[in-house]
């Protein structure tokens, strides 16, 4: 992957400064199977997420957001993310199967921009809303007034996004901040450093039921910083209430669940990344058939104009999920 940007500020069209650094957080989810001799949690998949406020309520515009400071925050990723055992094609393994909601907890990690080191690890709540056709899904934290508390000792907080049900034109300048896994190798004061030398920062209480989740954080200790990517809304989009973005570079591990904030629309949240179209292989691009199908021709025309996009959902359909999670939570 192309040299990343630590920490990044990006700025708009009108010369505003979006806080990049506050708009997303990294999440991981952990399972634990205890029939076969799991006595901790191991991590399952990770990703981004961003937080939002609740709708405005009704007679109010979707796009709006209730801005009291002691509204709930509902936090968007991938499904394939908080419950990868319901992508079977996206990991084939056998023993996924045997994984359910009950066996797993998602946990959001507040890290430093510059070292990418947990600060700071949350529990979510275990039930999660899931869209019923596309991989996307919202949580809420499972003791929210005490991640606020956490994160103010740390001069920290999130900054809850606005959700855009319009559909960004070809052409529109996006930012995208999600989390990337850096694979290079642990640096000295990066991501977990002083885990293992000390248990209790893998052990999470759980208000609600008293229950001690304890993450086994050997299973999780490559570093994720914060990877800003800038880039244009494609021409092409598929009939799944989905659009493509072309970026700055072909996005990595860990961003799925990243919003994609439109800077023609004052930073509002246009879509969540759903994941990268594999680029097109170096020396390998598909040449014509002589005597192609008109429709096989177009498939491949497409093909080659979206490989290495962000694929992304739309708002619209963030600002749906929204309300369906909003609602079932009263």
């Amino acid at each position: 992957m192309a040299a990343r940007r630590a920490l990044s500020t990006s700025t708009n069209s009108t010369g505003a400064t979006l806080p990049l650094h506050r708009m997303s957080s990294s999440i991981t989810s952990w399972f634990q199977l205890p029939d076969q001799g799991m006595m901790r949690y191991e991590m399952l998949s990770r990703g981004t997420a961003f937080c939002v406020h609740p709708p405005a309520g009704k007679g109010g515009s979707t796009t709006n957001s209730v801005r009291a400071a002691d509204s709930p925050l509902y936090f968007f990723t991938c499904s394939h993310v908080a419950a990868p055992w319901r992508w079977p094609k996206l990991y084939p393994l056998p023993w996924l199967e045997h994984v359910r909601e009950e066996h797993t907890r998602c946990v959001l990690h507040v890290t430093e921009g510059k070292t990418g080191r947990v600060v700071e690890r949350f529990l979510l709540q275990p039930t999660v809303v899931h869209h019923d056709s596309l991989d996307v899904c919202v949580l809420q934290l499972q003791d929210q007034e005490h991640a606020k508390r956490r994160m103010a000792k740390h001069g920290l907080r999130l900054e809850p996004l606005v959700l855009s049900s319009n559909v960004p034109a070809p052409g529109h300048p996006v930012v995208s901040p999600g989390f990337a896994v850096e694979r290079e190798g642990k640096a000295a004061g990066d991501a977990n450093d002083n885990d293992d030398d000390d248990d209790e920062a893998g052990l999470l209480e759980d208000p609600e039921t008293g229950e001690t989740v304890h993450l086994n954080l050997r299973t999780d200790e490559e570093p994720r910083r914060l990877c800003v990517s800038m880039g244009t809304v494609n021409q092409y989009k598929d009939r799944h209430s989905r659009g493509f973005a072309a970026m700055d570079r072909v996005l990595g591990d860990g961003v799925c669940g990243a919003p994609l904030l439109d800077l023609r629309e004052e930073g509002r949240c246009v879509g969540l990344v759903e994941g990268i179209v594999p680029p097109l292989e170096e020396g390998k691009e598909e040449e014509e058939v002589e005597g192609m199908e008109p429709a096989a021709r177009r498939a491949q025309e497409v093909r080659r104009a979206i490989a290495g996009n962000a694929a992304f959902i739309y708002g619209c359909e963030l600002v749906d999920l929204l309300a369906r999670a909003s609602s079932s939570a009263k």
